[in-house]
């Protein structure tokens, strides 16, 4: 008799990750965020999202999920994740209220003091978000809890995720209000060469560390993805904010192989209906 776990990871060799993030929904359906109606771009991208062949083995979803950390909000988007049927793990934003998101989303795991070990991959979770501010910031305790979890698990390939960047994009006024004191951050990751690849949202853009060249200088050699939000774009490299015109908003879905191994994507949803890709 064939093992099923084995059967299954030959059919499916990765890990696949449905990255979301900077939702913006807010109390009232109809109300638009920076021109944008965010109710009808998120289910736009989610239905994007429940197409793909084979399906994600779950989403990610890295903050900002309400635009006011309201309770209809919340309540909507636990009904379309139940809807939808592909398993959720959720983390906080600047924009979110970390106790109505945790009483609310009950049918998600709402996610950032446990790891989880999927497909040969360890995932760590932070909470980067401080109530009433917009910028990020880890305190000593969620520091220590990281290298802890880090220690624990040195063999597995790891993906950390959290919802500002603790990188320098190149745009002023983002970068601004991302991860604040950094350095301690990479620190702990300098100590841990497993860590593979770290996710953020945030800025409302792509962003690839690898094509960047950013931060040779580390001892991490670990690629730093940030994902386009589901609604405004946001306009790279610019010193003040400005709406990315260009760009449709998007996901991003990652494929981890045991070997440690990434495949990325970042799939937009097109005004038109068209789903097209800018492959990594």
């Amino acid at each position: 008799m064939i093992n099923t776990k084995i059967f299954e990871q030959m059919l499916n060799p990765y890990l696949s990750i449905a990255q979301i993030t900077d939702i913006h929904l807010t109390d009232d359906p109809q109300q638009l965020v920076m021109g944008v109606n965010t109710d009808v771009s998120y289910h736009a991208i989610l239905q994007s999202v429940g197409h793909l062949q084979p399906a994600p083995d779950f989403l990610l979803l890295t903050g900002d999920l309400t635009q006011d950390g309201g309770i209809p909000a919340y309540a909507r988007l636990q009904q379309s994740l139940e809807s939808l049927g592909i398993p959720a793990y959720c983390l906080p934003g600047n924009h979110d209220d970390v106790s109505i998101m945790a009483r609310e989303l009950r049918g998600c795991a709402v996610l950032w003091d446990s790891c989880l070990q999927r497909g040969g991959w360890n995932l760590v979770p932070l909470n980067s978000a401080i109530a009433g501010q917009v910028h990020g910031y880890l305190d000593a305790e969620s520091l220590a809890w990281l290298d802890r979890q880090l220690g624990e698990q040195p063999d597995l390939p790891t993906l950390i995720a959290l919802h500002h960047p603790a990188i320098s994009l190149g745009c002023d006024w983002i970068d601004k209000s991302g991860l604040q004191d950094r350095e301690r951050f990479w620190q702990i990751c300098d100590r841990h060469p497993q860590i593979q690849v770290i996710v953020s949202g945030h800025a409302h853009q792509a962003f690839d560390s690898e094509l960047d060249g950013e931060r040779s200088d580390r001892a991490s050699k670990a690629r730093y993805l940030v994902t386009p939000s589901t609604c405004a774009q946001f306009a790279p490299r610019t010193p003040k904010f400005e709406l990315d015109r260009l760009n449709n908003p998007g996901f991003r879905l990652l494929r981890l192989y045991t070997n440690g191994r990434i495949e990325t994507e970042v799939i937009r949803h097109a005004r038109a209906g068209y789903v097209g890709a800018e492959r990594c």
